[in-house]
């Protein structure tokens, strides 16, 4: 037999006889061969034995990585500070931060926002179909929802919401919101929604988390608030709640959740996420930095807090939110009528001192509100032009005293004015250096500080401020008729600067009258262009929801954030553990 098969034969018969040869291969003649090698040989010998295995280790160590990928894995536990007491975990009643953040984990509602702040679906099995009217929303409901007792939610269920919110006898402080919108069940999962008028922003009211009907249908609008399903909360979202703990006197020292098996959406991947309530923001630091917590978030505008972004173990996430730190002309004061000395004290501000003396830069340079997240219509505040500033209020009559350095007009009426704020650090620091950076001008400025509830009732109700720093909160739609209408400029109204315009009433209708979102969109920035033209206001600065979370949290994505509580709406995709998956 000659060529490959015959050689094939001889090395089968070779590899048989090697087998049996290794078979009667006994240890003890391994150790007797081992026995007569040299020590250098037994040096030799080891290393390569070494370097064998290391190598053969390292090859199975590159083709698995090289053929697996990481991805996440369910597990790991999460917890973070808070700030504060939950007391209604519940989204009809749901105002401060505790429990709005717990809602958003327990409760769904027929709408969120991604981690773009764009709407999609959550109950609701697609975007809502709209009449040609543009007056009527029917929304058809996923089949597969679950409560997280397991029973399915319905139409009735959204049904029963809606008619809590707008029976005043439940004091839900969503309710003007609801007054002019009826609903309808068309059937089981599917409802409609009509709207008095036409309503540009009535699409984010859907976002509202909807309560489940057999739990709440039996308690009377008198024990709504007291209802232990206020705490112990039943809701179709994310998470569940599992454990309360409570410390002798009945304070709630903390509130852990696990995922729902019955949540309709992606599930959850983190096993457990654990609230802890403290009652400082020092508190809340130290058990960051002790590894009692994972995370924590605050707002600068509102918080004595201040984190460095470079500390180690630590990621430091920074989004914008639609919240400004405002400084309102009155219009109604004869001074500030002259749209000169507003333009010339808003190019004399400096918002980059503020930003970085009074924020740590944990802010950002105003927009306009209508223009969230955008780079357009910067003020021309940002500038601190000083030699503007005083140019305008030259060319405007207002001419400075040789000797004293104070401005007048002709009629000898000094350029003087009174700049008031609350008593938060950050209104109250950021008020000294505005009055620092106008006096540079040869304006006398007064600067007084009260406290919060004082400013709302003794200034900002009755209108008798001259000039006023205070914030500004807008939400997910821009609509500005509660601040720019001329129909709001008398308390409870928002207009504070007694602003009124035809035009600007005008395209402020036109825009929340619609619910096509460019012409919308091209109102807004008409009217954005019209006000900021005649100076009513300075947006001295932007803030942002300062998140520190330490390494192990993975996939966190906020881009957009109109309400720090948002930010869980992307829960499902954040992940601790992880696993390798063969590609």
């Amino acid at each position: 037999m000659n060529g490959f098969p015959y050689n094939l034969f001889s090395y089968a018969k070779a590899a048989a006889l090697g087998v049996k040869e290794l078979k009667s291969l006994s240890l003890s003649r391994i150790r007797k061969v081992f026995s007569l090698m040299g020590r250098r040989e037994k040096i030799a010998f080891l290393v390569l034995l070494i370097i064998a295995i290391v190598s053969c280790v390292a090859s199975v160590k590159n083709f698995y990585y090289g053929h697996t990928y990481p991805a996440p894995a369910f597990g790991g536990v999460y917890s973070e500070g808070v700030l504060g007491q939950p007391g209604y975990i519940n989204p009809l009643l749901a105002r401060m931060e505790p429990d709005l953040s717990l809602t958003k984990l327990v409760f769904s509602g027929l709408y969120k926002y991604d981690s773009g702040g764009q709407l999609v679906a959550d109950l609701a099995e697609g975007m809502p179909t709209v009449s040609e009217d543009q007056k009527h929303y029917t929304i058809n409901l996923k089949r597969d929802a679950k409560w997280h007792n397991g029973r399915p939610v319905t139409a009735d269920d959204v049904i029963f919401t809606i008619q809590l919110i707008k029976d005043p006898a439940y004091k839900s402080p969503l309710n003007p919101l609801w007054l002019a919108t009826s609903i309808e069940k068309l059937s089981d999962y599917s409802v409609r929604f009509t709207t008095k008028d036409v309503s540009g922003p009535f699409a984010d009211n859907l976002t509202l988390g909807i309560l489940p009907k057999s739990l709440w249908s039996n308690i009377q609008p008198q024990n709504f608030l007291l209802a232990k399903n206020n705490l112990e909360a039943v809701g179709s979202g994310p998470y569940k709640i599992s454990e309360i703990k409570k410390l002798p006197g009945g304070k709630i020292q903390e509130i852990s959740l696990s995922p729902s098996p019955d949540y309709h959406g992606q599930a959850a991947k983190i096993s457990r996420i654990t609230f802890k309530f403290y009652d400082s923001e020092k508190d809340i630091l130290n058990a960051f930095h002790s590894r009692e917590i994972n995370g924590f978030g605050f707002i600068p505008l509102g918080s004595n807090l201040y984190v460095d972004k470079n500390q180690a173990n630590a990621r430091v996430v920074s989004v914008a939110l639609p919240q400004y730190q405002v400084v309102f002309f009155n219009l109604n004061n004869k001074i500030l009528t002259d749209p000169s000395v507003r333009q010339a004290l808003a190019a004399a501000t400096d918002s980059r001192q503020i930003i970085s003396e009074v924020f740590k830069d944990n802010a950002l340079l105003p927009t306009s509100p209508l223009l969230f997240n955008s780079q357009k219509n910067r003020a021309l505040a940002n500038a601190g032009d000083l030699e503007l500033a005083k140019s305008l209020l030259d060319k405007a009559g207002w001419t400075t005293d040789t000797k004293t350095g104070s401005r007048a007009n002709k009629k000898a009426v000094g350029l003087e004015i009174t700049l008031t704020t609350n008593d938060s650090l950050v209104n109250a620091k950021a008020a000294e250096i505005l009055a620092n950076q106008w006096r540079k001008l040869g304006i006398k400025v007064n600067l007084i500080i009260v406290a919060t509830q004082q400013l709302m009732d003794t200034v900002i109700r009755p209108r008798t401020f001259d000039v006023l720093l205070f914030p500004q909160k807008f939400g997910a739609d821009p609509d500005p008729f509660l601040f720019w209408h001329s129909s709001q400029v008398k308390n409870p109204g928002f207009n504070l600067t007694g602003f009124k315009d035809v035009n600007a009433d005008k395209l402020i209708i036109e825009a929340r009258a619609t619910t096509d979102k460019k012409l919308r969109a091209s109102g807004y920035e008409k009217f954005n262009g019209l006000v900021m033209s005649k100076f009513p206001v300075i947006f001295l600065d932007q803030t942002q929801y300062i998140y520190t979370l330490d390494s192990s949290l993975k996939n966190i994505n906020l881009n957009v954030l109109y309400d720090p509580s948002l930010r869980f709406n992307d829960v499902s995709n954040w992940y601790i553990e992880e696993k390798r998956v063969w590609k």
